[in-house]
């Protein structure tokens, strides 16, 4: 009743608001009775106090939603599972179940598997129970099966949908335990990083290195402007591409904002966490908000079963959250968040698939803007990424250079690259599939740590595309050296393992990508491996230049064109990075973060320091997964608060002193 408010003042019109207000809950409760099979779903409805309004708000969302009633009633939080579900049992005359005791052995009907819905078991004396989850829509027909068949009633019990997915999900610990670990390794070997390197790869970096150092020996001069002239060119690849994006820089898939008929789809959203509670509370808040029918949501925490502060810290936050479920890891190798996710993803049933991380809020809009995106898109577009947007770019020159980074790769270079139809490496979070194209090409790698940069090549290599989305996450970017730097040793070592394993055929590459895609997949990761090792490499080989000049020594024609090349691959690297900013940093704190520009060359040789560390962890500790820990937002700002609030009171004091 919004306008009746403001109706009020004119009698007759406030009169006729609330009258029209009346018939409208009064249909809805009508359409309610018929939609839910009264008497039964009424007395059950009765029977928990609901208020008419309720009812009827709860049956139009049913209606739109494509859902029944109670589900809505529970997602509106009108209702709890656990009251609906005691009500029918009572209307029906059967014991409720709260908790289906883990000890009882499944056992399928001649049959087969029943449906999703119901469970049977061997109770304590091998007697077989039934348990079932029934919606509204449900209890006349169960009246009518338990009326036939009144010895179905004793084996009979009711239990909620969440503990009927509870007991499956129990009932399969070990078995997605096992495929999470082995993944990729045990289904598609030639695709998984659990092998770093093949006896042939091996073999032919032996074959290089003794042909290298042969070549170095009998001509080492020649061998360095040979070593020197490819390095640069490889180097220069990636930055041309950089440079293309820049020069035609613009958003990914643009939201569509005309109106979307339909039912929305079921949404699944994972988040995998360790080591989390912190920020857990501001996570589960940042989920609740996003604007998608709660009926039609599903949220899977993923927490491993060794961390109990994070545990307690998600079943404190998700208490009273319809949706919302907490799934724990066994405890295995490897320690990795792919691996989470394999384990959590055959519990999700929902047509679509996002991925967040624990510390991201994704606008409100994003899974609406996603799922139109999908619709205007052909059956090929797998999987969008969303853009990620440092909101902590203010805090540390860390942290500002990573919001420039971000904004470059995720406002311009990928969607330059989805643009046309590149091999496209995902960002780790916002990542939204389709459940079944996600299955298809096998879901993570659980032994590869940059997990997200491999699926995007698997989606490409299987025909798939990958789009980008015009709608933010943020994220908050390590401001300190010693997180930033694991996290970018990570990232490396992550594109070392995906380049090593998609080039273990390179033929079957090509065949998969195309020429454009397989050009692109080279210079994407050889160009920036190389690039990232190369930095220092080119900052000597220009000083040693400027050297000899000031000596007076001016250098030949050969060395003079390296000297020019190095040149170009510097201002080159710097103008499309230049670029890249200028067109993708936005907001407030865009003049701010502009100024750090100047010190993008000493960030890129931290970014050489940890890919160096990369090679050595890649031979000493493939699979480890380097955690980036998180801390709440909340106090920062809080600090920041005080800092501000210390500082005009001392500024208050000084001028009353002066006065």
């Amino acid at each position: 009743m919004r306008d009746a408010p403001n109706a009020m003042g004119y009698p007759s019109i406030g009169a006729s608001v609330a009258m029209a207000e009346a018939s409208h809950v009064s249909r809805a409760v009508e359409s309610a009775e018929v939609r839910a099979g009264w008497p039964l779903a009424g007395q059950v409805l009765r029977s928990i106090g609901l208020s008419a309004a309720a009812l009827g708000d709860a049956a139009l969302a049913a209606e739109a939603n494509g859902t029944d009633i109670g589900r809505e009633l529970i997602a509106r939080k009108d209702a709890t599972e656990e009251a609906l579900t005691a009500a029918m049992a009572a209307a029906l005359g059967l014991a409720f179940a709260a908790r289906i005791p883990d000890e009882e052995a499944r056992i399928d009907a001649p049959g087969g598997p029943p449906p999703s819905n119901i469970r049977r078991t061997l109770g304590p004396g091998l007697e077989p129970r039934i348990y079932v989850a029934p919606s509204l829509d449900d209890l006349e027909t169960l009246a009518r099966v338990l009326d036939r068949s009144p010895a179905a009633r004793a084996r009979m019990r009711l239990t909620t949908p969440s503990e009927i997915r509870r007991s499956t999900a129990m009932e399969t610990v070990a078995e997605r335990a096992s495929k999470a670990r082995l993944s990729l390794s045990a289904d598609a070997p030639d695709l998984s990083a659990r092998q770093v390197m093949t006896g042939t790869q091996g073999a032919v970096l032996a074959a290089l290195a003794i042909g290298f150092a042969l070549f170095a020996h009998t001509s080492p001069l020649l061998c360095l402007f040979v070593l020197h002239v490819v390095s640069a060119l490889v180097f220069l690849a990636p930055s041309g591409l950089r440079l293309a994006a820049g020069l035609s820089a613009r958003p990914g898939t643009a939201v569509i904002d005309a109106p979307m008929a339909g039912v929305r789809p079921l949404y699944s959203v994972l988040v995998a966490l360790r080591g989390e509670e912190e920020v857990v509370r501001e996570l589960v808040g940042a989920l609740t908000a996003l604007r998608w029918p709660r009926s039609r949501l599903e949220v899977f925490l993923v927490c491993e079963a060794d961390d109990p502060g994070t545990i307690a810290a998600v079943r404190a936050a998700i208490a009273g959250e319809p949706g919302f479920e907490i799934v724990i890891v066994p405890v295995s190798h490897p320690r990795t968040k792919p691996k989470a996710l394999n384990f959590a993803l055959p519990l999700a049933s929902g047509e679509f698939v996002v991925l967040y991380d624990a510390e991201d809020r994704p606008d409100p809009g994003q899974l609406e803007a996603a799922w139109r995106a999908f619709s205007a898109g052909d059956d090929r577009l797998a999987c969008l990424q969303a853009e990620l947007t440092i909101a902590n770019g203010r805090e540390s020159r860390l942290s500002g250079l990573f919001a420039l980074e971000y904004a470059a790769l995720f406002r311009g270079f990928l969607p330059w690259l989805a643009r046309r139809n590149l091999p496209l490496p995902l960002g780790g979070t916002s990542n939204h599939f389709r459940r079944r194209h996600l299955l298809a090409v096998g879901g993570w790698d659980s032994h590869n740590v940059t997990e997200d940069a491999d699926l995007g090549m698997r989606l490409s290599r299987h025909g798939y595309r990958v789009g980008t989305l015009a709608s933010e996450t943020l994220e908050d970017a390590p401001t300190r050296w010693r997180v930033w730097h694991a996290q970018r040793t990570r990232w490396m070592k992550g594109w070392l393992q995906t380049y090593l394993v998609h080039m273990r055929d390179p033929a079957a590459l090509g065949r998969d990508l195309g020429l454009r895609g397989f050009a692109a997949f080279q210079i994407l990761f050889i160009g920036m491996i190389v690039s990232a090792i190369a930095h220092p490499l080119f900052l000597v080989l220009l000083g040693w230049a400027i050297g000899l000049l000031a000596s007076g020594h001016p250098p030949d024609a050969w060395t003079g064109a390296l000297m020019l090349l190095d040149l170009v691959n510097v201002l080159g690297g710097v103008l499309a990075a230049v670029l890249l900013a200028l067109a993708t940093v936005e907001g407030p704190d865009r003049r701010r973060l502009l100024r750090e520009l100047l010190w993008l060359y000493p960030y890129w040789l931290l970014v050489s320091f940890s890919a160096a560390c990369a090679f050595v962890e890649l031979y000493r500790r493939p699979h480890h997964w380097a955690k980036t820990p998180h801390v709440r937002r909340f106090i920062a700002e809080d600090e920041e608060d005080d800092r501000k609030t210390a500082e005009n009171d001392a500024a208050l004091l000084s001028v009353r002193r002066f006065a």
